[in-house]
């Protein structure tokens, strides 16, 4: 049987030494291989989340609604895309916005 066969199919013990180099290949990459292989590198353009602002932070300007909620959320890319008015069970009023 062909050597290539023989490997697609995996034919060999475990006290081969072909065995012993692929176990060996295999944790080489595990621990060799670089973590920006597996970043995410841009983040997809359909993740939103939802950010609730007190009335008081609440300004119905775009621009200063924007730069409270980048303070407020830590992202200093965050673009405001909704805003709604919301009441709580006690009656206090807040604002749900939408940034992406």
């Amino acid at each position: 049987m062909p050597f290539w066969k023989r490997f697609i199919l995996w034919d060999f013990s475990r006290e081969t030494s072909v065995y012993v180099i692929f176990c060996l290949l295999i944790v080489a990459f595990i621990f060799l291989t670089p973590k920006s292989w597996f970043d995410k590198r841009e983040r997809l353009a359909t993740q939103i989340s939802r950010l609730n602002v007190q009335s008081s932070d609440f300004s119905s300007e775009k621009s200063v609604l924007e730069k409270r909620v980048r303070e407020l959320s830590g992202d200093p890319d965050a673009v405001v895309l909704d805003w709604s008015k919301k009441t709580n069970e006690k009656g206090e009023v807040f604002y749900e916005v939408e940034i992406r």
